[in-house]
């Protein structure tokens, strides 16, 4: 038996075969996510993300002598981005990457008409230009004949749901990452859509992630070489589809996600809409099982981060981790000289993320001197990232009054031992690395194969473990309150004063 799970991300789309019961990757269709550019405005190219999707299943279905073996696609995706369509089920563009911070007098309108307390108190999340409610609003306001013959719309993973059953869903993880859900009932809010002067006949329905809601159209199955008894399910948000590879356990473990951006997902049995977590914009959401309900915030640049430095100062990525490599090296000789000879890097290249989000946040790199290296840069990003990761964690842990025993890592840094040691050494919690293979991709197989009743439990998922050196940790912490929470506040106000001015 076989499971495709696809993951329409940000940089890249994986369709993705599994075999069951291991969920062994048998072979995988990988592209560029297809993204137009203009200066700071980009909107993804749907049909083309489409067509790469359909080409992906037919290559796969090609790879099992029977086809019918392949009974459910499970599709994941970036949150918050949506896609709009016609009568004809023709697509309204543009369709707004999440990250495009055009509807920025949006996000503060919905402040403005709902009131920030009574937001938060509904929807769980802040306002903010990355959520779908202010890109929906944006277009209305800039594209009124587009809007016009608006009849549904849906996300990323929604979209190609419809495109391969003819049905219009969203799952509830979602569903929750709009700003137009009620979070305590897992309902569209009612108020927000009249709030807003919003159809309710244009909202997707709302489904259980990962659950069988449509079957594999007739036609299409022919077409991409599949059964159309194939069933069709939205695995969710991505970084909450990956996390299900982990097994997370609710309360006492973090999932870190990484990949262009970087994720800190914690479980909870109820949403905290209080004002504390609302100040630190903090992220309330609908988890893919269990009925539970997540924490979550991230950082808008973190593998960005490598990249913009693979960009300016590499030759490829393989000199990223050749040189990581070596630098793990050097760090477990002499750990104490890297530590006094930190740089302080703080990677806002896209803004910040909470606890002190603020679209408007520029980078910081401080302490070049004229022997500084590329290698020096390179080890302060990474630790500039686990410095930011360290903030947003310690903000969980004061809000939540719970410890964190474990942080499971997902995602790319999996590969990289460096970076892993200095999340364990920063954050000073033991950090288990699941080393798997395409994790959002096979969270998504995984969740509609417990779902389907295709398996009775979560395979196990090896990992290793990398522990926090209390020499280490004591040097970061002291740096860390002397030089970078310093830093980052100075840098904080200037920004706001700044956007002031300006």
């Amino acid at each position: 038996m076989y499971v495709i799970g696809i993951d329409i991300g940000t940089t890249n789309v994986k369709v993705c075969l599994f075999q069951l019961p291991s969920f062994e990757l048998v072979d995988l269709h990988r592209f560029s996510t297809p993204t137009k550019w203009s200066e700071k405005e980009s909107e993804f190219e749907m049909e083309k993300i489409w067509e790469g999707v359909k080409k992906g299943i037919h290559l796969l279905s090609k790879k099992v002598n029977n086809p019918e073996e392949i009974k459910a696609i499970s599709i994941a995706s970036a949150a918050q981005t949506i896609v709009l369509l016609d009568e004809h089920d023709q697509i309204l563009e543009p369709t707004i990457t999440w990250y495009d911070p055009r509807s920025q007098s949006e996000a503060e309108l919905v402040n403005d008409i709902v009131g920030r307390e009574e937001l938060y108190r509904t929807t769980g999340i802040v306002s903010h230009s990355n959520h779908s409610l202010t890109k929906l609003l944006w277009i209305r306001n800039q594209f009124p004949d587009q809007y016009a013959n608006l009849k549904k719309w849906t996300c990323l993973s929604g979209f190609i749901a419809f495109k391969l059953s003819g049905l219009y869903a969203t799952d509830v993880s979602l569903a929750s990452r709009t700003l137009l859900l009620d979070i305590s009932t897992g309902n569209w809010s009612e108020k927000l859509i009249e709030d807003f002067k919003l159809s309710p006949q244009t909202f997707p329905t709302i489904v259980e992630s990962g659950k069988a809601h449509a079957l594999l159209k007739a036609s299409l199955a022919v077409e991409v070489g599949l059964s159309s008894t194939t069933t069709i399910s939205i695995a969710g948000h991505d970084h909450m589809a990956g996390s299900v590879c982990t097994n997370l356990d609710v309360n006492k473990e973090l999932l870190n996600s990484t990949g262009t951006t970087e994720g800190l997902l914690l479980l909870k049995r109820e949403p905290f809409l209080n004002s504390d977590f609302q100040q630190y914009a903090i992220s309330n959401g609908l988890y893919v099982k269990d009925n539970l309900f997540s924490l979550y915030g991230s950082m808008p640049t973190a593998g960005y981060s490598l990249n913009w430095f693979t960009r300016n100062f590499l030759t490829s990525p393989d000199e990223l981790a050749q040189m990581s490599d070596v630098l793990y090296e050097e760090y477990q000789k002499k750990s104490t000289d890297f530590i006094e000879n930190l740089l302080v890097f703080i990677p806002h290249l896209r803004g910040s993320g909470p606890p002190y989000r603020d679209l408007h946040s520029k980078g910081l790199l401080y302490g070049l001197q004229d022997h500084t290296e590329k290698k020096d840069i390179l080890f302060s990003i990474f630790a500039g990232l686990c410095f930011e990761l360290k903030t947003l964690k310690d903000a969980y842990i004061e809000l939540t009054n719970h410890d964190i025993e474990s942080i499971k890592v997902i995602g790319p840094a999996t590969l990289n031992p460096l970076w892993l040691q200095l999340k364990a050494d920063i954050l000073n919690c033991e950090v288990l690395s699941y080393r798997t293979d395409e994790a959002v991709s096979k969270g998504a197989a995984i969740l509609a194969s417990l779902k389907q009743n295709f398996i009775d439990e979560i395979p196990v998922n090896l990992f290793d473990k990398y522990l926090p050196t209390p020499e280490n940790f004591q040097l970061y912490d002291e740096y860390f309150n002397r030089v970078y929470i310093p830093f980052s506040k100075v840098k904080r106000d200037f920004d706001l004063n700044k956007v002031k001015v300006t």
